[in-house]
């Protein structure tokens, strides 16, 4: 077995706001109604010009991608593109506003990954750093706006097809991706022969299951329950929800060198005592608040038997216990970048 080879950032330990709650008292719970109706009503105005999505289709009241129809599960209507503009804004506030963590240089091509609505590749050309970059996102969806920089272009296709560019990239990006691929070794290798000698890839990404360290989540929580019928979801369905985790060892194994992994928290609401975290742990609460029901529809009426009953009144029990401050439960974020030599 291959040694690693790769360098290990220290873990991010967070210590919980024992606050003295009292077990039967309506101050365990966040507030409900929070961070996430403002910012919501403002990536909904953006989201609205992507309403006329091609080849969409209907099911169990959401609208899903056509093109390579079931090659994602999370639906594409405003509803969801305002929560996936939100989760973005959640990375950067994690990420203290980074959009990058890789040394970079001079570049001329990047990649984007599952670009999205393709915040992330406007805000990279617009920071001071990289103005000359040529910036490609690529997803399965037309869900981008109409008027972008003009050193930003998207294409849609499927990445887990052979890439087709007639070009090499500096820099191949991807962000909350987990789930995304059936077959994540072969989009290691696809994007180490897409780079340039000297080119990084960089993943930011997120991992299920839910952590927690000192007891406070016990089997018995529908939290614990919940997260583990996701794993199960995601490997019934072939889409691992568990492989962000593996990413250093994934690039090491595809052949890539200097590799740093950085590990992050999403606390699943305000329990940590940092005010960071705090306020990381809030904006994590509304965001998996407003998007439970989102993420096991398709995954659990497809492939673990459920009706779209069973998935709203089991996601209604998920999201109130993510506002119960007595459990400190997190999610693993990785940010893992390498060179091809």
């Amino acid at each position: 077995m291959t040694e690693p080879d790769f360098h290990d950032e220290d873990d991010l330990v967070l210590e919980p706001d024992n606050l003295g709650f009292e077990a039967d008292s309506d101050s365990v719970f966040s507030d409900p109604d929070s961070a996430l109706g403002d910012e919501m009503s403002l990536v909904s105005s953006t989201a609205s010009l992507r309403s006329s999505v091609m080849r969409a289709r209907e099911e169990n009241g959401r609208k899903y991608h056509g093109y390579k129809d079931g090659k994602y599960v999370l639906p594409i209507d405003d509803e969801e593109l305002a929560r996936q503009e939100y989760q973005y804004h959640l990375c950067l506030m994690t990420f203290d506003q980074r959009l990058s963590f890789t040394p970079l240089t001079k570049l001329d091509r990047v990649l984007d990954i599952g670009c999205g609505t393709g915040f992330w590749a406007m805000d990279f050309v617009a920071a001071e750093a990289h103005p000359e970059a040529e910036v490609i996102g690529v997803d399965l969806s037309p869900i981008q706006p109409a008027y972008v920089p003009p050193n930003v272009q998207f294409e849609i296709d499927d990445l887990e097809e052979p890439w087709n560019f007639s070009f090499q990239f500096d820099y191949i990006h991807s962000l909350m991706m987990t789930g995304a691929f059936r077959d994540w070794p072969y989009f290691y290798r696809q994007a180490f022969e897409n780079l340039k000698p000297g080119g990084w890839l960089e993943i930011q990404d997120m991992e299920f299951p839910l952590r927690c360290d000192d007891g406070s989540m016990t089997d018995t929580c529908v939290l614990k329950r919940w997260s583990d019928l996701m794993v199960e979801a995601g490997e019934r369905s072939g889409f691992s929800l568990t492989t962000c985790g593996k990413a250093a060892e994934t690039m090491q194994a595809t052949g890539f060198v200097d590799i740093v992994r950085i590990p992050f928290k999403w606390p699943i609401n305000r329990w940590p005592k940092e005010q960071k975290w705090k306020h990381v742990g809030q904006w994590t609460e509304d965001n998996f608040r407003a998007g439970v029901e989102t993420m096991m529809l398709a995954l659990f009426t497809r492939f673990m038997g459920w009706t779209k009953e069973q998935v709203v009144e089991f996601s209604a029990q998920v999201r109130h216990e993510f506002q119960d401050v007595r459990q400190h439960a997190y999610f693993n974020l990785f940010v893992t970048y390498g060179r091809k030599p």
